[in-house]
């Protein structure tokens, strides 16, 4: 197997786990929606957020630094496997006694805090399935990755999916995810034992005194990028209360449904292109325009068509009560787009060890976020989430795509981007114009309408079609 075809297998393996668990997902939240109503929707939305700015300290970088320097030299994949799980381990115990103080001390009800204990151990059960599963895409071999995240959420959808039609509540969905976590993790440990490295815990302070300095900074990363993903929610449950937080994460969830597909993208090219920083510079730069070609080429017809169906999306997926859900969903499409773009340049200095640079980017961008939703939701309410979602967003792409410019090479970005544009164009008079056309059958001929308009006018050149043809052959 030739390097672009084990590219396009491994990106393959990706996306078809990601749209899998995307769509079960999906169902998931769309019931729990429909059968619990926006209340209980929001306090899950707002448990779930929540959770996640405490969960995403037990990663500290660890896992990206894993698979980058693995991928540069198998050998150090044990050392790095067991290191890591000491850390992680360290840390999640640290995590728990944080949740249950700051819980306890903001007083919320008994319900509530045991929902949020059990969504905690959860999240912390699946980001060790996490180590595992980064150490399989060191190896290049996604296809186990995509195996158990398939699994595991189809039994997470299906058992919750009973709960819900058997009348039970939220803390009985809660204790579902724990059971598919439990379940994930058991499985990654024994396919990382038989297949690749034999975990084991190892607590190495040499090794943890001389990575931190490069994991830290990818951690803080991690940390901030969440912040402004999650602030929004928390500081809309705050200030506006639970409700307003279903109906601005009723969209929200449809984009975030989307929000993984460029990290899959560049997580399939990750090894590979780590591995060209130190041996060449010429392939590193084809695949960083490459990837945003791709991802541009990609992102825009989604944010564009949502942004545009926006109102018939919401009241097909969850109904006439979650009206409200239909501007936040016509802003936050566009975040499709802003995040597609985000991606291969971001990738591009964590390849660059430009981290530190990156971490204070971010930093100034979560500061902004902050700043913007204090100033607009009050005002605006989840209308104004959005707005601040989007202008961080934009702020975050710019300041990368300066530094990548400067330090690496600048994207000829007219060339790259003037095609889709106008394809787009063409599919936008589209759905416009073909309105009586039942949703599914506009949506699959706008799609089909621009991939054509985009072909016809050159869109795809060799490479593209060489990419095709891998993943056929593949």
């Amino acid at each position: 197997m030739n390097t672009m075809q084990r590219i396009v297998k491994n990106m393959a393996a990706l996306f078809t786990a990601h749209f899998i668990v995307a769509m079960v997902s999906l169902v998931l939240s769309i019931f729990i929606a429909r059968v619990l109503g926006a209340t209980i929707f929001g306090t899950y939305t707002f448990v779930l957020a929540f959770i996640a700015v405490f969960a995403v300290f037990s990663d500290m970088g660890y896992n990206t630094l894993l698979v980058r320097e693995v991928a540069r030299d198998k050998s150090q994949a044990g050392k790095y496997l067991n290191n890591v799980l000491s850390i992680r381990l360290a840390l999640s115990l640290t995590i728990l006694g944080l949740i249950a103080i700051i819980i306890n001390v903001l007083g919320y009800p008994e319900d509530i805090k045991n929902i949020i204990y059990i969504f905690g151990i959860y999240t912390l059960v699946i980001s060790f399935s996490d180590v595992f599963k980064v150490t399989f895409r060191a190896f290049e071999k996604m296809k186990y990755e995509s195996y158990i995240t398939i699994l595991s959420n189809v039994v997470k959808v299906s058992l919750g999916l009973l709960i819900l039609f058997l009348g039970y509540g939220l803390l009985e969905i809660s204790l579902v995810f724990l059971l598919s976590g439990i379940f994930d993790l058991l499985i990654s440990f024994l396919v990382c034992e038989k297949r690749f490295v034999k975990p084991r815990m190892e607590l190495d302070t040499d090794f943890w005194k001389s990575t931190i300095t490069s994991a830290l900074p990818l951690g803080l990363l991690t940390m901030l990028g969440l912040i402004c993903v999650k602030i929004d929610t928390l500081m809309l449950a705050m200030m506006k209360g639970v409700v307003v937080v279903g109906w601005y994460n009723a969209a929200y969830n449809l984009v975030l449904g989307f929000r993984p597909i460029p990290h899959i993208f560049m997580n399939a090219l990750f090894p590979l292109m780590a591995h060209y920083y130190v041996s060449s510079e010429k392939s590193l730069r084809i695949g960083y325009e490459r990837s945003f070609k791709y991802l541009f080429v990609l992102g825009l017809p989604i944010a564009a068509g949502i942004s545009l169906l926006s109102g018939e999306i919401i009241f097909l997926i969850y109904g006439e009560q979650f009206s409200h859900s239909v501007v936040a969903l016509r802003i936050l499409a566009w975040d499709v787009l802003l995040l597609s773009i985000c991606a291969p340049v971001s990738f591009m200095l964590v390849f660059m060890d430009r981290q530190n640079q990156m971490a204070i980017i971010v930093g100034v961008c979560a500061l902004l976020n902050i700043v913007l939703n204090l100033a607009l939701i009050p005002r605006f309410s989840y209308v104004g989430a959005g707005i601040a979602t989007l202008t961080t967003e934009s702020v975050l792409f710019v300041l990368y795509f300066y530094f990548v410019s400067k330090y690496s090479h600048k994207l000829p970005i007219y060339k790259i981007i003037v095609r889709p544009l106008v394809s787009c164009s063409v599919m936008v008079l589209c759905i416009h114009y073909c309105g009586e056309l039942w949703l599914p059958a506009r949506i699959a001929s706008a799609t089909i309408l621009y991939f054509a308009v985009l072909y016809l006018i050159g869109g795809f050149d060799e490479k593209d079609k060489e990419m095709v043809g891998a993943l056929i052959s593949g």
